[in-house]
């Protein structure tokens, strides 16, 4: 009876002890039970980290359309993009060097294009010009607009850019790229602007195209006199030098000038042809002809008498 009463206090100085032991490193007010909820939750915590670490961080690849074609006609004002409070559209209004420019390998050149903001956005610097698909050119991804276009100014958007090795004829199509990334381009079929040169290692430069417009003054009505002027616009590959005249089909033909150009470019010229009141209901025509240094007639440009 004396040995077992011994042991419960044993016992009982044992857990007393054990108690003080614990009771010596926690604060008063935390109980056993929040001491277990504490751990629990540090468990838990460091369990989500090991988790959250191990997960891949996703990454956005923009994903390029491929084969646009060139063909389309760039001029036409363009189909809106519907934005939330924004539309972006953008015409192409001229470029420079003109399609088709000749080049030697590896040869370095400036591309410009004229491009009008037809959206409601102004274009800042948080919008980029993109590469789209084709030959790159020595040309970076994307490159940031120098300048602000506020909705209907045009201004020129130019990059640097290095002709191939090979000789051969190449395309590279860029689009424009919103700050939200949304790309677009130029037309009515919102297609991609591009640069196309051809590379030669013997490049024979020349005129490439003779396009004509007719302006009639005035617009509209049967005046006394109605003037027809007629512009002409050249445009060669390279440096090139030519004497040429308008020829006209009654025979009153110009004067021979010569025109020069020292890089691949394009420029306009003007004739006029004023037509009476009761004169001839034959159509009348202008063309240029080039006489040197290779004679070459170009289509003619028709002029109707609507006044006979």
């Amino acid at each position: 009876m004396f040995l077992d009463l011994t042991n419960k206090y044993k016992i009982l100085i044992v857990l007393i002890s054990l108690t003080l032991g614990i009771s010596s490193c926690v604060s008063p007010s935390q109980s056993q039970s929040e001491i277990a909820t504490s751990v629990a939750q540090t468990v838990q915590a460091q369990n989500s980290l090991t988790k959250a670490a191990s997960i891949p961080i996703a990454t956005s690849v923009p994903t390029l359309a491929l084969t646009p074609t060139p063909s389309v006609d760039p001029t036409h004002t363009s189909a809106p993009i519907a934005i939330p409070g924004c539309t972006l559209s953008a015409v192409l209004v001229a470029e420079s060097p003109p399609d088709n420019v000749l080049l030697k390998p590896g040869e370095y050149f400036w591309k410009t294009w004229s491009l009008q903001n037809t959206g409601t956005c102004t274009w800042d610097s948080s919008y980029k010009l993109v590469f789209w698909s084709g030959e790159r050119m020595g040309g970076l991804d994307s490159y940031a607009f120098p300048t602000l276009i506020a909705p209907g100014e045009t201004k020129d958007v130019s990059i640097y850019l290095k002709a191939p090795e090979a000789e051969g004829t190449y395309t590279g199509y860029w689009q424009i790229q919103s700050p939200w990334g949304v790309n677009f381009g130029v037309g009515q079929a919102n297609a991609p602007f591009y640069v196309q040169i051809s590379v030669s290692n013997t490049p024979q430069y020349g005129i490439i195209s003779v396009t004509y417009e007719l302006v009639r003054n005035p617009a509209t009505g049967c005046p006394v006199n109605v003037r027809y002027r007629v512009y002409a616009t050249i445009t060669v590959n390279g440096p090139y030098e030519f004497t040429y005249f308008w020829a006209q089909s009654d025979g009153n033909n110009s004067k021979t000038d010569t025109m020069q150009f020292t890089q691949a470019g394009s420029k306009t010229i003007w004739r006029e042809w004023m037509i009476g009141r009761g004169d001839s209901p034959n159509p009348r025509w202008m063309r240029i002809i080039v006489t040197e240094p290779k004679y070459q007639e170009y289509d003619k440009a028709v002029i109707l008498n609507n006044c006979p």
